[in-house]
């Protein structure tokens, strides 16, 4: 009967390893796709580029400066 109880532990203990092993935490999947849809550098840039080339109504001036603002602090943090 030790044996046999000695042995169930064993295979309880087995699975619950291989249970914990299997579980998907979504972590890589979830930076991935954070990364995925941030803009690179080259297309930061673009976009600021067609800003400076742009003309804004009065009314847009201060949304377009606070969105400009973001896009220059991403790219210099990005071209560290």
């Amino acid at each position: 009967m030790v044996k046999f109880i000695f042995i169930l532990k064993k295979i309880k203990q087995l699975v619950m390893a291989f249970n914990a092993a299997s579980i998907n935490t979504n972590k890589n999947e979830t930076k991935t796709s954070l990364t995925l849809n941030q803009l690179n550098p080259k297309e930061l840039e673009m976009l600021l580029v067609l800003v400076k080339k742009s003309s804004f109504l009065g009314e847009d001036v201060e949304t377009i400066y606070n969105m400009v603002v973001k896009l220059q602090n991403q790219y210099i943090e990005q071209t560290k």
